[in-house]
């Protein structure tokens, strides 16, 4: 603990002692740790489990086809998508699903407001789900509730909405939308805070039971093969139990529907197979995991290839500066580095120290470029190009709200921690390494 201290002290004195190469060393590192850490920043956003998508790591993307060979050969589409009998008969009763939700992924329409001010209409996003969304992403509730399993399956006319909307509409409790045909009205159940649009998949400003009718929210997309009952156009995710993985999902429903396609062909006489596949989080997001071909695999790839390039670039290119530097710093303690070495320093005591009072340098500089990717961040969030980067272009009036652990989290700062470890050996380990092999009288005689 006092040699600690004592490194410390030292550290402190030689950057009072060169103020101007202190600086400039900190002002370097800070830009290249920004770069760098916007780059993680955006990706841990992207994929780490942050509220309410708390569940990112045990999520599955499950995605169904039907190709009929009637329809094949005809020409025609390909069913795609999810029914509630997927879900009821097969998803919710898996050993390894803890839950399974389907979903209508977020969409933007107009509606009027159903109270005194009738007329006023707001834009909004519009989520159709079932009470397992709920369960999946741990929405905030401020006031009420979300609807229940009874009003899901009765298609009762009820819904959740933000909190921005509710204010901007005044806590109405009823609420109409042109195309719910005969019963216009909705009864708001519950008000939860506002998802910001950095969420992609739980951000929505009204959420809808599916289920209801005349909201067109649920209309088959091949209704002339009605019969093949798991087709249907929700999307669908599950809940992984604790200690499943994606294999022991798609091991578990491989037999289910081996035993789906054989009955489901006998009853209609054509060739049916529902084709199934799962996503986890990160390869949904990303998407560079091509299970088609290798050319897709390759083009896929650039997805995380390009990011980690960049970070490298971000880090390399300051470093070489910053090693220019220390080289000249070096040359100007090659008297004091010949009299330790005469004394009986070792060279690698001396390389060691010189490292660690750069280590000192650059973690200051990532303290300060932490601070900067966070000012960046936040000034560039409403910019167009941030917005698209999580889809966010076609939501009106999107809530790009940043919370502190989107940016403050064990890993990111173990991130910029290895980013810091990294500029600092790359920037003077060789300089200081050169420096130290020269001979003793070189260094005694060098010119202060």
């Amino acid at each position: 603990m006092n040699k600690f201290i004592l490194f410390l002290r030292h550290a402190v004195a030689l950057i009072r002692d060169d103020k101007l190469f202190s600086a400039i060393y900190i002002a370097g590192t800070a830009v290249a740790i920004a770069s760098a850490m916007v780059i993680a920043i955006v990706f841990h956003i992207l994929l780490a489990d942050i509220a309410p998508e708390s569940n990112r790591s045990r999520t599955l993307y499950v995605t169904n086809s039907f190709p009929l060979k009637s329809m094949l050969d005809s020409g025609g589409g390909i069913p795609s998508g999810a029914s509630t009998a997927l879900l009821d008969s097969v998803l919710r009763r898996m050993k390894s699903v803890e839950l399974a939700t389907g979903f209508m992924p977020a969409s933007w329409s107009r509606f009027p407001v159903a109270d005194e001010q009738m007329g006023r209409t707001v834009d909004v996003v519009s989520m159709g789900c079932d009470p397992d969304f709920f369960r999946l992403y741990d929405l905030d509730f401020i006031s009420g509730r979300p609807f229940s399993e009874q009003e899901f399956r009765n298609g009762e006319r009820v819904c959740v909405v933000s909190e921005k909307i509710a204010r901007q509409l005044g806590n109405a409790s009823q609420l109409m939308i042109p195309s719910l045909q005969n019963h216009p009205s909705l009864r708001v159940v519950g008000v939860v805070k506002t998802v910001s649009a950095l969420m992609t998949n739980a951000a929505a400003d009204i959420y809808i039971p599916y289920k209801i009718e005349g909201i067109g929210l649920y209309n088959a997309d091949h209704p002339d093969i009605e019969q093949v009952d798991y087709s249907g156009n929700l999307k669908t995710c599950v809940l992984l139990r604790e200690g499943y993985s994606r294999q022991d999902f798609l091991d578990e429903l491989e037999p289910l529907r081996q035993h789906y396609n054989a009955v489901t062909s006998a009853k209609l006489g054509d060739d049916v197979q529902w084709l199934v596949d799962a996503d986890t989080h990160f390869f949904h997001i990303i998407g560079f995991f091509g299970r088609d071909n290798d050319q897709g695999l390759m083009e896929r790839a650039r997805n995380l290839t390009v990011p980690a390039i960049l970070m490298l670039f971000f880090l390399l290119l300051p470093a070489i500066n910053l090693s220019g530097l220390v080289s000249n710093r070096m040359e100007a303690r090659r008297a004091e580095m010949g009299i330790r070495k005469t004394f009986g320093a070792k060279r690698r005591t001396l390389l060691n120290e010189v490292i660690s009072e750069n280590l000192v340098l650059t973690l200051l500089g990532g303290a300060v470029g932490w601070v900067l990717s966070w000012v960046f961040i936040s000034a560039v969030s409403e910019s167009t190009v941030f917005m698209d980067m999580f889809g966010a272009l076609d939501k009106p009036n999107a809530e790009m709200s940043l919370d502190f652990q989107m940016f403050f989290t064990p890993t990111l700062f173990l991130i910029a921690f290895v980013c810091c470890a990294v500029l600092n050996l790359m920037a003077a380990l060789v300089p200081a390494w050169l420096s130290l092999r020269k001979p003793i009288v070189e260094s005694l005689n060098q010119k202060r």
